[in-house]
């Protein structure tokens, strides 16, 4: 087992401001959107936050997603 003693190393994660700034602003707009748009068709706050939650998610992984697919 290792000696959690003799480990000192410290790590530092430098985070733009800029990337915090997008994430923040696509999760408050985008979530909200989306949340009130699924609320007002299903009168469902647990569905609602559900799917404002997945859609959020979609949207940040999406550039990934479709630069793995090439668009011939």
């Amino acid at each position: 087992m290792r000696d959690m003693g003799k480990d000192n190393r410290i790590v530092f994660l430098v985070i733009k401001g800029s990337t915090i700034k997008k994430n923040f602003l696509l999760d408050l707009i985008v979530g909200t959107g989306i949340y009130f748009t699924i609320k007002y068709m299903s009168s469902s706050v647990l569905v609602a936050s559900i799917g404002s939650f997945i859609g959020t998610e979609g949207i940040k992984k999406a550039p990934k997603f479709f630069k793995k697919i090439q668009w011939n």
